[in-house]
């Protein structure tokens, strides 16, 4: 048998008959195999071996056997297959574990060196992962290795439709303007916000808790399908709203919702929009501040407070770096993602640059708000 990856804590080596049991112990599991629409019969769990076996010698890769160091324990498969997706063949990192072995981390550390393997060994400039809509935790690997939602689609498998995100990474790091980022997450962005993000479900309810009581003007910053809408407009009927967007697409879904509501919504980017002095009773972001470095959300700030009028309130719900160590190492990641890039000056690009609450508040503070506080 070959051996071609090793972690910290795993091997992968190509699977070979005698992995025929502990490989039925994950494929003839029903909880394992939903994302498949149910566990598969011995007969099409040794298909899916010999599909294996004959993709190692006509491939080089395919789904390897995923041996826990300690123990010497097949524990799942991690690996790349050619898939095919909406006509192109792709190189795809795809991952099964016995369900004995979920939630130690074992999938992602796998598929991180799947994902090296496939950049520095086999030369490829992008690797995909297909992860059925509902399967969170698989979603969430893909991210963790590095991937980001790319589309989503709906695929037919044993007798049914279903729904697929689609992500990749790229090498070199494909870094997305955020106003083509966005418009390629348009169509799903309800979906996967609602169901697959935590605490943003909450937040969009939250947010609308913390408007003045006698507000009558609100400017929405990146207010995207305007998820958070729905329960301002339930408390304030009335309200009319300005609503401020990079992406058009996006703007069409919100329109698309509220056509009977007070509301001017402007494609434009924030950083370069005229807010206007004393206009507004209240200002909220949602989710979309963290991807600005200080000196930008200090600018912005200022422009914030000067658009309030008198008593004016900002309300800003969004991600924050847990430590000062966690933020230092999202724009240290930052800065090497942008080195050599040659990227044009004046774009918003999609990078996630999250700050702690303490600077947070300091931001707020030296803008001229007189008082900042975390809720």
């Amino acid at each position: 048998m070959k051996h071609i990856l090793e972690t910290e804590r795993l091997f992968l080596r190509e699977m070979t008959q005698g992995d025929f049991a502990a490989l039925a112990g994950i494929m003839q599991d029903e909880e394992t195999m939903y994302a498949y629409n149910g566990a598969f019969s011995e007969t099409e769990t040794q298909e899916w071996l010999d599909r294996n076996i004959r993709r190692y010698i006509e491939d080089g890769f395919g789904l390897w056997a995923v041996i826990l160091k300690s123990s010497g324990e097949m524990i799942g498969q991690t690996g790349i297959t050619w898939q095919d997706i909406e006509g192109a063949r792709v190189p795809e990192i795809g991952y099964l574990f016995n369900r004995a072995h979920w939630h130690n981390g074992y999938a992602t550390e796998a598929a991180i060196a799947c994902r090296e393997y496939a950049f520095g060994n086999l030369g490829f400039k992008e690797v995909f992962s297909l992860v059925r809509c509902s399967n969170i935790a698989s979603k969430d690997v893909a991210i963790r290795n590095g991937m980001m939602i790319r589309k989503r689609i709906v695929r037919h498998y044993r007798g049914m439709d279903m729904p697929h995100y689609v992500l990749s990474a790229t090498n070199p790091p494909r870094i997305d303007k955020m106003s083509d980022f966005f418009t390629e997450q348009a169509p799903g962005y309800d979906e996967y916000m609602l169901n697959n993000v935590k605490g943003v479900a909450e937040g969009y309810t939250e947010i609308a808790k913390h408007l003045p009581s006698n507000m009558e003007t609100l400017l929405d910053l990146g207010c995207g399908t305007g998820l958070e809408l729905a329960e301002i407009y339930r408390r304030y009927p009335d309200v009319r709203v300005t609503g401020l967007d990079l992406t058009q697409a996006m703007l069409d879904i919100l329109i698309d919702k509220f056509k009977d509501k007070k509301i001017t919504l402007v494609c434009a980017s924030y950083m370069n929009y005229d807010f206007g002095c004393e206009k507004y009773d209240c200002v909220i972001s949602f989710e979309t501040m963290h991807h600005l470095p200080h000196g930008e959300k200090l600018a912005l700030y200022t422009n914030i407070y000067k658009a309030l009028k008198p008593g004016g309130r900002y309300v800003e719900g969004d991600y924050m770096a847990k430590t000062q160590q966690e933020e230092d190492d999202m724009f240290s990641k930052m800065e090497k993602l942008l080195a050599g890039q040659n990227l044009p000056d004046g774009e918003m690009y999609h990078i996630d640059t999250p700050c702690t609450v303490e600077n947070q508040i300091m931001l707020f503070l030296a803008a001229g708000f007189l008082s900042a506080r975390h809720v």
